[in-house]
């Protein structure tokens, strides 16, 4: 099919017009004669030398070889698979540091696990920016956020694309995914960087979806199907529906208007998606000092929350809701009753600071970087009515069970504070109905990543929380397994690397 087709049938702006303007590779291209003269790496290394809790952010070097893992307790029988994480790792080429905990380039960690043993590797995703830096021993585009002096100039967002936040399994590949290009398709087996993916390429798309933006949160309902969208610096949401082999299934393209440059997750039902227009703008004041992307993202309190309920059987706005002003990087779940009526949580923030604080951390600043964001429950009325309730609960991360995507959930598992800490140094159960909490706490000592729910049985409230914790101390990373049922109780068993990983973002497990 081509473009214009594509975009006629759709009843769209142009998918040129988006394609021109996705705003990471606007910033990449921005100006660059102010660039910061501030030396973010003497900073964060003179900063690590007094302030150990830092070394998460800390710039890696090289790939993990494989290495089987000393384990303490027993493993379950039932647990088989591989459990995938990804986040950046490469802050550092030369003097230069990024200036924003998002930019670093992608690192994927892989679990396997079988006859009682668990094996680790990681290493970088070469993508076609990491090669070509990795080739020259420096930073040759600027990012999002850091602006490099004579950086190269940038002509589509995948050159810039670092696939550094999340990891799904799409047929028999990993697709490693990033906020403003493609998914980069990698070895399941390997980790080798295969290529950068072209949506539609093998049917009646065509190259007309070539670059348009995939976020790192795309929604797997429990047939395998893919459900994503793509934020451009237009205001318009690139909407998808792909089977799990990856193939497209139908796209849309929405209208939001929105012009808050920060959307990083969304939801869906049965019968809806939902996104969910957090109260952000990006004309925000800023310093000399303070010239990138992120930078420019601000809060505003008198600007509502906009929800967008969209059909999923033809990608089109059904209805529109006001929420009070919020932001909220994660969502957990959501779900839809008979009679129309829908309710989600989300993990809540009073402000945008979080977003801020995460490129102070990379400069060794520690003030205010801990979570503050707090469960609420939200319920969309069938009379364009809302409510919600917000619950002394301190969550980030939220996940449920795989099986329960888009369906009614009764736990949700995330991580919390319960210190003025780094990172979060707690993970729970919480039971929505009941407001029930589980929760372990790993103590001061450890910086806790997310735990997410595998559950071979299909029964909620079963099965196990795995996720990874970063023990500071030692400098080592340990891989934890929960009993859903029991997370008080500590882990069940826990497998020991002999070195530290960096602080990852998303992960996911795939049952072998």
């Amino acid at each position: 099919m081509q473009r214009r087709e594509l975009l006629k049938s759709m009843s769209a702006v142009g998918l040129g017009s988006l394609l021109l303007n996705s705003p990471f590779q606007a910033l990449a291209n921005s100006d660059k004669s102010n660039s910061l003269v501030v030396n973010y790496k003497d900073l964060f290394n003179k900063a690590l030398a007094s302030e150990p809790d830092l070394i998460g952010f800390a710039n890696i070097e090289d790939n993990f070889s494989k290495q089987e893992l000393s384990i303490e307790g027993k493993i379950p029988n039932d647990l088989v698979g591989i459990f995938f994480r990804n986040g950046p790792g490469k802050h550092e080429r030369g003097e230069q540091r990024y200036q924003h905990l998002f930019e670093g380039d992608g690192m994927l960690q892989s679990f396997k696990i079988a006859e009682g043993k668990i094996v680790h590797q990681g290493k970088f995703i070469e993508t076609p920016k990491f090669q070509q830096e990795q080739l020259a021993e420096q930073f040759l585009y600027s990012g999002p956020e850091t602006k490099f002096n004579d950086s190269l100039p940038v002509s589509n967002s995948n050159m810039v694309n670092t696939a550094n936040t999340n990891v799904i399994p799409v047929g028999d590949d990993l697709w490693a995914l990033w906020e403003g290009g493609t998914a980069t398709s990698v070895n399941s087996e390997t980790l080798e960087f295969q290529q950068q993916i072209t949506l539609g390429a093998d049917s009646k798309y065509g190259q007309s979806l070539k670059g348009l933006p995939f976020s790192a949160h795309p929604k797997v309902e429990a047939n395998g199907d893919i459900w994503n969208f793509g934020l451009n610096q237009s205001g318009h949401v690139v909407l998808y529906h792909l089977a799990a082999t990856g193939q497209v299934k139908n796209v849309g393209i929405l209208n939001a208007n929105y012009k808050g440059g920060m959307l990083h997750d969304f939801l869906l039902t049965e019968k809806h998606l939902l996104i969910i227009l957090p109260s952000l703008t990006t004309t925000r004041e800023f310093g000399n000092n303070q010239r990138g992307y992120f930078s420019r993202v601000g809060f505003d309190k008198n600007q509502a929350m906009r929800v967008l309920v969209v059909s999923k059987s033809d990608l089109t706005l059904t209805k529109e809701y006001e929420l009070p002003a919020g932001f909220a990087f994660h969502y957990g779940n959501a779900w839809e009753e008979n009679n129309g009526t829908i309710h989600f949580d989300a993990s809540l923030y009073p402000n945008v600071d979080v977003l801020h604080n995460l490129a102070n951390v990379m400069k060794g600043e520690m003030n205010n970087v801990n979570i503050d964001a707090k469960t609420a429950l939200y319920t969309l009325l069938p009379n364009g009515k809302a409510n919600h309730a917000i619950l002394d609960v301190n969550s980030e991360f939220p996940r449920v069970c795989d099986h329960l995507v888009g369906l009614k959930n009764e736990y949700l598992y995330h991580l919390s504070s319960q210190r003025n800490s780094l990172w979060s140094d707690s993970v729970s159960s919480f039971n929505v109905s009941t407001g029930k909490e589980d929760r372990f706490d790993f103590g001061k000592e450890y910086l806790v990543e997310e735990h997410i729910s595998v559950c071979p049985t299909n029964q909620e409230g079963t099965g196990y929380l795995i996720g990874t914790a970063l023990h500071v101390p030692s400098k080592r990373t340990c891989l934890n397994i929960f009993n859903a049922s029991s997370i008080a109780d500590g882990p069940i068993a826990r497998a020991w690397l002999n070195h530290h990983l960096p602080l990852g973002f998303h992960g996911n497990f795939i049952a072998t």
